[in-house]
C-alpha cells in the first residue's frame, strides 16, 4: 500500500513521531511536523511499525487469513481518518487537513459501516476483536493529538491510519 499511496501515511507517522517526540511546545511540535526532513523519532516509528506489521502478518496461520486481514485492516484504518477529521478539530488553520474540511456525518458513518462489514464478512468474530483494538487505538491517537497540539493535522491522520492498521493486525494475530 505504501507504493500505491506514495508512502503518504508513513510520512505522516514519521512526522508525528518527530513532532510529538522532539518538540517541547505546541508550536515546536507543529514546526517539526511540517519539516520535510525525517528525524530519529520518525525513523524509529517507521521501523517499529513496519517490523511489527510484518511479524503480525507472518504469525497468521494461513495465507488466506493474512490476505483477508490486510484487506480488513486497510478498510478499518482508512475509516479512522475521516472520523478523526469529523470529531477532532484541526490543530492548524492552514494545513492540508484543515483545507480539506470537516466531512459530513453520513459519509463518515458509511465508511465505518463498510469497514465493519468487510471485517465481519472476511474474518467473522476475529474481525470484531480486531476492530475493537483498532477503535481503541483511534481514540488514543485522538486524545494524544488534542493533548499535544490541540487537534488533528494531515500528519496525525496519516499516523492514525498506520497505527490503527498495525493495531488491527496485532489484534487479529492475537486471536487467530
Amino acid at each position: 500500500t505504501a507504493l500505491l499511496t506514495g508512502a503518504l501515511h508513513e510520512d505522516g507517522l514519521a512526522d508525528m513521531a518527530d513532532g510529538f517526540g522532539g518538540g517541547r511546545t505546541r508550536e515546536d511540535k507543529l514546526a517539526l511536523m511540517r519539516d520535510s526532513r525525517i528525524g530519529a523519532y520518525g525513523v524509529l516509528a517507521l521501523l517499529l511499525v513496519v517490523a511489527i506489521k510484518v511479524g503480525s502478518v507472518a504469525d497468521m496461520k494461513t495465507t488466506g487469513a493474512a490476505v483477508a486481514g490486510l484487506i480488513a485492516a486497510g478498510a478499518a484504518s482508512r475509516a479512522v481518518m475521516p472520523a478523526l477529521m469529523r470529531w477532532v478539530p484541526p490543530a492548524r488553520k492552514d494545513g492540508l487537513s484543515a483545507m480539506a474540511g470537516k466531512p459530513d456525518r453520513d459519509p463518515v458513518w458509511m465508511g465505518i459501516a463498510i469497514a465493519v462489514v468487510i471485517s465481519v464478512v472476511l474474518l467473522s468474530w476475529t474481525g470484531v476483536v480486531a476492530l475493537l483494538v483498532c477503535g481503541i487505538g483511534a481514540l488514543v491517537i485522538a486524545w494524544l493529538a488534542k493533548r499535544q497540539i490541540g487537534g488533528q493535522t494531515g500528519d496525525v491522520l496519516g499516523a492514525a491510519q498506520q497505527v490503527t492498521e498495525l493495531l488491527f493486525l496485532l489484534g487479529l494475530a492475537a486471536v487467530c
